[in-house]
């Protein structure tokens, strides 16, 4: 039998269409595609965003900057302590294909150690907000991108 190219056609067009209905389907009901990009307070962040914004300037002001080192899977993330003061604050690490591996770390000095019993292989996004004890007025902010 032979097919002739109107027969032709319509079959590329058919499998071109299963082709991208497969990649939809796949796309909408396997986990590792389920990006979870907004947060669930971005009204109230929103609302903030000024203040982020000159805490992000305090940050770009100081002298030393925040250092993130990885070594044998344990990521040390170094905080400048300028005046010996001690540092409080908080780091936010923010999976972004997993809201569920979300976690806050408290800020007590100015080095922090996370293994990798904390964190999973991959991308992670990393909030840090800091003041110093003798200035609580005067807050820092610094967002950074790193694979673990």
């Amino acid at each position: 039998m032979k097919i002739n190219w109107g027969t032709s056609i319509v079959i590329t067009f058919v499998a071109f269409i299963t082709f991208i209905l497969y990649f939809v389907v796949k796309t909408f009901t396997q986990k590792e595609y389920d990006y979870n990009l907004v947060s669930e307070e971005y009204y109230q962040e929103e609302l903030n965003f000024q203040s982020t914004i000159n805490q992000s300037i305090n940050a770009k002001d100081l002298s030393q900057k925040v250092i993130f080192e990885l070594v044998n899977d344990v990521l040390t993330v170094k905080i400048p302590n300028l005046n010996e003061d001690g540092i409080v604050g908080e780091i936010q690490f923010y999976r972004p294909s997993n809201d569920k591996l979300d976690f806050v770390k408290a800020i007590y000095n100015d080095e922090i150690k996370i293994t990798d019993n904390e964190l999973v292989k991959g991308r992670w996004n990393a909030v840090i907000t800091w003041h110093y004890a003798k200035e609580p007025k005067k807050t820092y902010y610094q967002k950074e991108q790193f694979y673990f």
